[in-house]
């Protein structure tokens, strides 16, 4: 409690009224303290917050607001891990814990952009400029936080986020002149690095690379440019790493090359991401042992996907096939294997006698949307939710057909109607389970014969930690043995390590 400021508001004629409208909100703020995380996000949301936005004198508005923060803060990762831990399609718990933090999180953005704006439309950025940059850099913060919430469940934030976030840079912009550089620099840091988040594509990584990506984004923010756009930008094809934002469009950008070259360009700002890719290249070739030479601190394992997104290096080898049956899926290896096992037929082409047991596996029905030479787009209809991550090894089997096929989650699109979208990369055309003595115990892994993607050559998929790199092994499938080394490793994740195979000459 606070007992000298509880007896103050006891005296109503002693205080101005904007110090009894504070006391009363810090009193109100001292009731949530013994509240669960969802009584108080709630509270805060409903009352609090919208208690604060009535206080006249900015000053003490920001500090009722930074207050109310600071308690949020005591909620908030509570139901965010909430969401973090929980399957996808995110259950009715999961969503209703997102829906009330992205509700407290866009109060609190709202109440910090009303004080810059207050600022800026009063024209007193010179005697309150201080205040005016804070409830900026406050308000950024809030929506950043909101968009990140979207991210963990692999859902596009809000158009409304977007377009406050380019309303509050746009604002800072216009007040330049009369700001501290580095003031402005701070914003203008935070703006950059929510949108290189957008463009790292979060949809592509592993939710526990997530926090990684952030700070990617962060540290890479100061080596990105922004400029005004100018009719000509789009007139001749450039290599550039360049992205058009245009505040209306309610989103991150676009990047350049993905527009038809010639398109006009009327408005917008470009973000340059010139030295930045520079600079991931120069930490591509950096030698670690080298002690003169300073890193980024990048995870090796989101470097590359960070370069493609940004340098637009990445297409499409095939193009889709629309279609709409239905298919089987399980996830996971512990899954996939007795899968596989459940009838020996499901790996003939063409053999459609024999079905899985329905009694030995939990499978979830998914539609297929797409399908190429090398993936499906999968939407998930009804049945087992699993912890769905990027890297997950998955069996899907569409219904009618005998074949099965081992793929990798390589995308994940989720949305807040509970739709999701998964896209699936075919790893071989045929895939066999072996059993594999490995230091005198038997480890079970799912062999490749041909990897379309590697050169044709076969590769092996194994929990992680059963296999490790140089070991020699011996694979034996129907009357076929065939005598390899265990390669590098290609890719990990939670669920599975993922390895290239080195045939060795018999003896």
């Amino acid at each position: 409690m606070r007992p000298f400021k509880l007896f103050q508001g006891l005296m109503p004629f002693s205080q101005p009224p904007s110090e009894r409208q504070a006391a009363i909100v810090r009193e109100q703020l001292d009731t949530v303290a013994g509240m669960s995380s969802h009584e108080m996000v709630a509270e805060l949301t409903a009352k609090i917050v919208p208690a604060i936005f009535k206080q006249d004198d900015l000053q003490i508005r920001f500090k009722l607001l930074d207050e109310a923060r600071d308690e949020a803060e005591k909620a908030l990762p509570v139901l965010e891990r909430h969401i973090d831990y929980s399957s996808l399609p995110l259950p009715l718990s999961a969503t209703s814990s997102a829906l009330a933090a992205d509700n407290l999180l866009k109060a609190l953005a709202r109440g910090y952009g009303d004080i810059a704006h207050t600022i800026a439309n009063a024209l007193r950025r010179e005697g309150q400029g201080r205040l005016f940059q804070r409830a900026i850099h406050r308000a950024m913060a809030q929506l950043k936080r909101r968009q990140l919430l979207a991210y963990r469940s692999y859902a596009k934030p809000s158009p409304s986020t977007w377009t406050m976030l380019h309303d509050l840079y746009q604002l800072a912009r216009a007040a330049r002149p009369r700001l501290p550089e580095k003031d402005f620099a701070s914003l203008e840091k935070q703006y950059i690095s929510a949108l290189l988040l957008a463009y790292l594509e979060p949809g592509n990584m592993p939710r526990p690379e997530l926090s990684a990506a952030v700070f990617c984004a962060q540290r890479l923010a100061l080596h990105a440019t922004i400029r005004e756009a100018t009719p000509d930008l789009n007139s001749l094809q450039s290599p550039a790493p360049l992205f058009l934002v245009q505040p209306a469009e309610g989103n991150a950008g676009v990047a350049l090359f993905r527009l038809p070259k010639g398109t006009p360009v009327f408005d917008g700002l470009v973000v340059d991401c010139t030295a930045v890719m520079d600079l991931l290249d120069k930490e591509l070739h950096r030698n670690p042992e080298d002690p003169q030479e300073g890193g980024l601190d990048i995870p090796q394992s989101i470097l590359h996907t960070i370069q493609l997104s940004l340098g637009g290096r990445s297409t499409r080898r095939f193009q889709r096939k629309r279609f709409k049956p239905r298919a089987n899926l399980v996830a996971g290896i512990a899954e996939v294997i007795p899968f596989l096992e459940g009838d020996a037929r499901t790996r003939r082409k063409g053999d459609g006698a024999g079905r899985l047991n329905p009694d030995r596996f939990s499978p979830s029905e998914w539609a297929l949307v797409d399908q190429s030479p090398d993936g499906f787009l999968v939407r998930f209809i009804q049945g087992r939710k699993w912890q769905v991550d990027i890297g997950n090894v998955v069996a899907l089997q569409p219904k009618e057909e005998s074949r099965v096929f081992v793929c990798l989650v390589r995308r994940i699109w989720s949305n807040a109607e509970g739709r999701l979208d998964i896209g699936l990369q075919t790893l071989s055309p045929e895939v066999s389970v072996v059993d594999l003595p490995i230091h005198g115990e038997i480890r079970r892994a799912l062999y490749l014969h041909n990897l379309p993607a590697y050169g044709g050559r076969p590769g092996i998929l194994a929990q992680p930690g059963d296999l490790e790199s140089g070991l020699n092994i011996r694979v034996a499938f129907g009357d076929t043995v065939r005598r390899l080394q265990i390669g590098r490793k290609v890719e990990s994740s939670d669920s599975a390590e993922f390895f290239a195979l080195i045939p060795l000459q018999t003896q």
